[in-house]
């Protein structure tokens, strides 16, 4: 594609008015996110796995966002918490999605009674260390059942088995591990990330989201602590609607990345069509058109994002007595914005292929990864079954089930 130069209009106007991003927190972040920006399109180019990208969040105090200023943190909201992931899906997705399991972990760690280990999970988070995740496993697994296990050895506890999905572990400090006991019962750990009967290996083969090190993890008497070991089902409150949001928040982003890059593309590109409308793309009313139609998308997912985002908050705010109804609401809030997220910015970050030539599809480019990003993101949970969810509690006055779990029946 040839291109001529223009100034960059102030597009932060066609995402809306959210007074977070005006805040101490974006403004001490943007820097940050820029410099990953600038990398993002080599990066997916060259598969270079983001460890420097992850290396200037920690210390820029990112990782701790969530954390109290007691430990060492930000002490951010919720609400905080999404807006930023957004803003850096935007930079890059692959370096979003690769904290999700991190910031999870924050917030079981939020809702865990006051004690030694409470305290000393958060100070080491506060402290710019991060967690990954290793809790799914493979396609052969049972439903109801982790094929990992947890065992005693010679006075210590073990861990042996694999996962799959350890998306961010390549890059984390510690693993957040689900496994079972000899007795049958499941148990949440922690596991030193370069434990040497660790392996991670990075062989994350998805169309999309290709730098989370999304890949396998073997486990081979990897030691860890009888006092990190947390049995039965030990997830905060919102952590469905959490861990969903989060991905919406991720396709936000993504839809803001692409809309910019096709707004640069029609604004920088000289050559045009004779049975076009001008002599210029950036003077054609039909790509425009075509334009807008991304800033449209881009737009809504933002805006139901900060809104379902307000619902969770809501749930980290009640009193005990109100948490359960909080987390109805949250739930069916996050699962109508996912009914509609996904479709829409799937077809965004299609038609923005019209707004272009045939050049616009040349890998170098790069505009593929945004769809390729956003379909992965929107197979991790599917959205049917969320989607018959709400419809349920609107005939039926049905709530929403309790936690989930994937696997061979």
């Amino acid at each position: 594609m040839t291109y001529i130069s223009a100034p960059l209009p102030n597009l932060s106007l066609l995402w809306g008015r959210d007074a977070r991003e005006n805040t101490p927190l974006h403004e001490r972040f943007s820097a940050v996110f820029e410099k990953i920006r600038k990398q993002a399109l080599q990066a997916e180019l060259n598969r270079e796995l983001p460890f420097e990208q992850i290396r200037l969040l920690k210390e820029s105090g990112f990782t701790a966002l969530r954390v109290p200023v007691a430990h060492g943190g930000l002490g951010a909201s919720l609400e905080d918490l999404f807006s930023l992931i957004t803003a850096l899906a935007k930079a890059d997705s692959n370096v979003a999605q690769a904290l999700r399991a991190h910031f999870g972990f924050v917030e079981h760690l939020l809702f865990e009674p006051d004690g030694p280990y409470r305290t000393k999970w958060l100070d080491r988070l506060g402290a710019g260390q991060t967690a990954g995740a290793a809790a799914a496993e493979g396609p052969a697994s049972k439903r109801d059942l982790f094929s990992t296990t947890l065992s005693q050895r010679d006075g210590h506890w073990v861990i042996n088995g694999s996962k799959f999905f350890t998306t961010g572990s390549l890059y984390a400090d510690w693993l957040t591990v689900t496994g079972t006991t000899e007795d049958g019962q499941t148990v949440k750990t922690l596991a030193a990330r370069n434990d040497p009967g660790l392996e991670i290996v990075d062989d994350w083969d998805g169309v999309g989201q290709r730098l989370t090190a999304s890949g396998t993890a073997h486990f081979r008497d990897v030691h860890t602590e009888d006092a990190d070991l947390r049995y039965g089902n030990t997830a905060f409150p919102y952590s469905q609607a959490f861990f969903q949001l989060y991905h919406l928040a991720t396709v936000a982003g993504i839809a803001r990345s692409a809309a910019t890059d096709v707004a640069d593309a029609v604004r920088r590109r000289k050559r045009t069509f004779s049975h076009g409308n001008a002599d210029l793309p950036a003077e054609d009313p039909q790509i425009l058109e075509v334009v807008g139609h991304v800033f449209s998308g881009a737009y809504i997912a933002g805006a139901a994002v900060e809104r379902a985002a307000r619902a969770i908050q809501a749930v980290a705010d009640s009193p005990a007595s109100e948490i359960e109804l909080a987390v109805a609401r949250a739930e069916l809030e996050v699962w109508q914005v996912q009914d509609r997220i996904l479709p829409l910015v799937l077809e965004a970050t299609t038609a923005l292929f019209d707004a272009l030539s045939g050049g616009a599809t040349l890998r170098v480019v790069g505009l593929d990864r945004h769809w390729r990003n956003v379909r992965t993101l929107g197979n991790h949970n599917p959205r049917v079954y969320r989607t018959r969810v709400v419809g349920d509690y609107a005939v039926n006055g049905t709530l929403p089930p309790a936690q989930w779990r994937v696997g061979v029946a």
